[in-house]
């Protein structure tokens, strides 16, 4: 975006300076001419210095620092150089600030400084035509973001669904390991009731096998005092 720089920069158009001021400035200028932006800032850093009442060097340093991408460091130099001139130096730099702001994607803030430097100049066509583009940028910003939160809230519908679906089969497998936890207690249970009465019926047949045994040795036992009580034994 250009810059607007009324006829501060014009001045300097001319190769005779009478003062150490216009000569840092002067050297300021050819070097961002020349595209060589840091030693551009140096120069009119220093012609600031020796006159500091000027507009000058803050406008060309804030240039500077913009086509150096210091996009805040060059908006605090056109700040600074508003209040420094009239209506139209001020108008300039509104202008300038707003050309930051719209670099950085700041469209709103762009707009605002659009606004205000028409307040100082209705007619500049450059201002319009600025603003334009912004209200324009800032548009498909605010559609851009809208699709994103729309993108982001079906992203979380389907994580929260995907989480439900998730908690629902770790439910059902739970479930399935209590069923099935329950079923082997069950058999246990039984089993154990099976073997207990297997046992019961086993020391029932023991008991019932030892007193045929008690009755049979009983009865050889009378069958000895009867033999021994006879007579023909002797």
């Amino acid at each position: 975006m250009a810059f607007k720089t009324g006829l501060l920069l014009l001045l300097l158009s001319s190769s005779l300076y009478a003062d150490e001021y216009r000569n840092k400035a002067n050297v300021g200028f050819d070097y961002y001419k020349n595209g060589e932006y840091d030693k551009a800032v140096e120069y009119y850093r220093k012609a600031g210095i020796l006159n500091p009442d000027k507009a000058l060097p803050k406008v060309g340093k804030g240039a500077a620092l913009y086509r150096s991408n210091d996009l805040e460091g060059a908006a605090e130099e056109f700040e600074s150089a508003a209040g420094m001139g009239n209506n139209r130096l001020a108008a300039d730099m509104r202008y300038n600030i707003g050309n930051t702001k719209y670099k950085a994607e700041d469209y709103k803030g762009a707009i605002e400084s659009y606004v205000e430097a028409l307040k100082l100049n209705s007619d500049d066509i450059d201002y319009k035509h600025n603003l334009e583009m912004a209200l324009s940028r800032l548009q498909e910003q605010q559609q851009q973001e809208q699709d994103q939160e729309g993108d982001q809230d079906q992203q979380n519908q389907d994580q929260q669904k995907s989480e439900r679906q998730q908690d629902e089969q770790k439910r059902d497998q739970n479930d399935q390991r209590n069923e099935d936890q329950q079923k082997d207690q069950e058999q246990n249970q039984r089993q154990t009731a099976d073997e207990k009465k297997m046992s019961e019926e086993e020391a029932e047949n023991l008991l019932a096998r030892f007193e045929e045994d008690e009755k049979e040795i009983q009865e050889r036992l009378k069958q000895i005092n009867i033999r021994g009580s006879s007579k023909n034994d002797w």
